[in-house]
């Protein structure tokens, strides 16, 4: 089989500048060779932080960054890159887009008749009318989703789209997120994500100053920037440190800033030193990655209830309203003092990361995918 990835968003092909559906493409894809043969589209990446695959740009980006811009123009970006690329994804039996499932519709109207799924790491159809998903699942042959969170947005409203929706997690390279006790520090709380609102880091560290009442040596770690190897300050940003620097200057509290780490050479040893980790995501996050990659180092989670975090965590972490932060802070502060129970969500963590989340079991699930999806198009082939 060969498939054509189509990254969305700009996103680069990148270990440093890519994001989680970046991620996924690299980690199920190097599994599944030499049995299909992948291609990935998107936006020029960075030679350097390339992941090792096939991957094609087109010139047109540039023409792109330029409509989008425009006001009046900028509906017409989609259009120009799908274009610009539609000549190379003929040949392909099959067309996976990711977090773009309007595409489907440009892509039949430019011709194209292989397989084509939508794969959904956000919420991007729950606002589409029924009418609207009836009709999308007239254009495309599957619709995967990371997480049910994500699937039950949309699917109770189209019973064409509900059939051909699937749950495929995201995944952990569980090669390089391991339990390391030898590195683990006592009394360390560790965030990473996207440094902005809705990643809930002001309430923690709100919260941390709350945890100080009763563990005055705790230390905070917070990774991450603005976005993707950017670094860059933002009022956002601004008052959290104003807040950091405050806590600090009145109880001597240790709170660092670690920026952006480079995921698979800086991340993994920051989860194996936390203590415990918390992303209290104020959205309604669709999966949390770094809750999975906290639970593969054996780190307990401190998560968010919203969204797909709960599915994620089983019995790996607890959830708290992360805009409640004398809960967020009880939660921690218990689990600071309570080895024991780290020691309990810790293995049953792992547990779930290995059996559940460990790519080559992703992967394996996707291989059953593409095999059932092309069946019927095989049978045909078949046919006198």
């Amino acid at each position: 089989m060969r498939v054509a990835v189509l990254l969305s968003g700009r996103a680069q092909f990148s270990v440093y500048f890519g994001g989680a559906m970046v991620r996924w493409t690299y980690e199920v894809y190097r599994h599944l060779q030499p049995d299909v043969e992948v291609v990935v589209f998107g936006f020029p990446t960075d030679p350097g932080t390339k992941y090792p695959m096939p991957h094609e740009s087109s010139g047109w980006y540039r023409a792109c960054l330029g409509v989008s811009q425009v006001p009046l123009l900028r509906r017409w970006e989609e259009e120009i890159w799908l274009r610009a690329l539609i000549g190379r994804l003929h040949p392909f039996d099959l067309i996976h887009i990711h977090n773009r499932p309007q595409w489907a519709t440009k892509l039949r109207r430019l011709g194209y008749r292989g397989l084509i799924v939508s794969h959904l790491h956000n919420d991007h159809l729950g606002h589409w009318t029924p009418e609207m998903l009836d009709a999308l699942a007239e254009e495309l042959d599957s619709v995967i989703v990371c997480s049910t969170y994500i699937g039950d947005q949309f699917r109770f409203k189209s019973a064409a789209i509900a059939c051909k929706t699937r749950l495929i997690f995201n995944g952990v390279n569980t090669e390089l997120f391991y339990p390391n006790e030898s590195l683990r520090e006592p009394r360390t709380i560790f965030f990473v994500g996207s440094f902005i609102p809705q990643k809930g880091v002001l309430q923690l560290v709100q919260a941390y100053e709350k945890v100080l009442k009763d563990h005055p040596d705790a230390k905070l770690v917070i990774g991450g920037s603005v976005s993707f190897g950017v670094e860059r300050a933002t009022p956002y940003i601004n008052q959290v440190r104003q807040l950091a620097n405050r806590i600090k200057a009145r109880t001597g509290a240790e709170i660092h800033f670690a920026g952006s780490l480079h995921h698979d050479k800086q991340l993994p040893s920051w989860f194996q030193k936390a203590t415990i980790f918390s992303c209290p995501s104020l959205f309604h996050e669709p999966f949390g990655l770094v809750n999975a990659e906290a639970m593969a180092c054996a780190t307990p989670v401190v998560g968010t209830n919203r969204g797909g975090v709960p599915e994620v965590l089983g019995a790996g972490g607890v959830t708290v309203d992360p805009e409640n932060t004398e809960s967020l802070a009880t939660q921690i502060s218990g689990l600071l003092s309570d080895p024991a129970q780290r020691k309990r969500l810790g293995n049953a963590g792992v547990e779930r990361a290995r059996s559940v989340f460990d790519w080559r079991n992703v992967a394996a699930a996707w291989r059953e995918f593409l095999e059932e999806i092309s069946l019927p198009r095989k049978k045909a082939a078949a046919l006198p």
